[in-house]
């Protein structure tokens, strides 16, 4: 892919990741950010201070609580503030009791100008790849940061639904030291190498049981004209994911969440079965 090719790849990926992930059910979504705490903090043992956090914006992981925490044990925590566009973030001390004030695009930031400099960068993510490269929001604001504090470790944190097999990394992309999701670490430093052998993934799917991506989106093309609007996101995304198309199926006797759990079983893919998973708990959420 050329650049311009790869612009409008992203941009539709930007588009479909984050109508899915707005389709997350609030109390699915806690539960998510609580499981990243559990896997994020014990990275951040021994990583240099300050470590800048983001407030959390488009139903992005709260990581709120790991703040407040991190700053009772003494750890210096900082937030970045957004001053225009096409600038790098500047970064400013947060404690629990640091009076805020609203910024660029009204997110809360400290309302103290004092600034400090960050060593280890928590960074969003929209999507991931396991190379480490991390798909933002487009606005070249932490490509910007990281390239600026370039000898700063930069985490990116997002959920597993939202891993790519690439997100077509550009030579002003800048790979993640890791990538931690509510599934565990990945990309960056943290990849593993593969075992030079493995039948599983060199045999045919239905050898073990896995429908294929087609198979997948027909099962799933029972649940089109189905869902509550607001969860609609998490179904094309799964389907854009799958690479396939699905038309609306004849009618059927089963429910969304029965039809859910019918494909969920089959689906290979960690992120479609991770999407299709939070898809159903969204449906039966309180």
């Amino acid at each position: 892919m050329n650049w311009p090719e790869v612009r409008a790849w992203r941009r539709e990926a930007r588009q479909k990741l984050l109508a899915a992930r707005a389709a997350i059910a609030l109390s699915v979504r806690e539960d998510l950010s609580r499981k990243l705490i559990e896997r994020l903090r014990p990275v951040l043992n021994d990583r240099p201070q300050p470590i800048s956090f983001y407030w959390p914006i488009k139903a992005e992981p709260d990581l709120k609580p790991l703040m407040r925490a991190l700053d009772a044990a003494g750890v210096r925590v900082c937030l970045p503030v957004a001053i225009k566009l096409g600038e790098p973030l500047t970064f400013r001390p947060w404690t629990k009791g640091t009076r805020m004030e609203r910024g660029l695009w009204d997110i809360p930031i400290p309302a103290d100008p004092a600034e400090v400099e960050p060593r280890t960068l928590i960074a969003p993510i929209v999507g991931y790849d396991e190379a480490g490269y991390r798909l933002g929001y487009g606005g070249g604001f932490f490509d910007r940061t990281l390239a600026k504090f370039g000898d700063a470790a930069a985490i990116g944190i997002g959920t597993s639904m939202f891993r790519l097999p690439t997100i077509h990394p550009q030579p002003h992309d800048i790979r993640m030291a890791a990538i931690v999701t509510e599934a565990g670490i990945a990309g960056g430093d943290a990849v593993s190498p593969a075992s030079a052998v493995c039948y599983l993934d060199e045999s045919d799917p239905r050898y073990a049981g896995f429908d294929t991506p087609d198979e997948t989106a027909a099962r799933l093309a029972g649940l089109i004209g189905r869902l509550p609007p607001e969860r609609r996101g998490l179904l094309d995304y799964a389907l854009w994911r799958l690479g396939a198309e699905a038309k609306e199926a004849a009618p059927t006797a089963d429910s969304p969440t029965a039809l859910l759990g019918q494909a969920l079983p089959r689906v290979r893919d960690d992120a479609v079965h991770a999407a299709l998973s939070a898809l159903r708990s969204s449906l039966t959420a309180a």
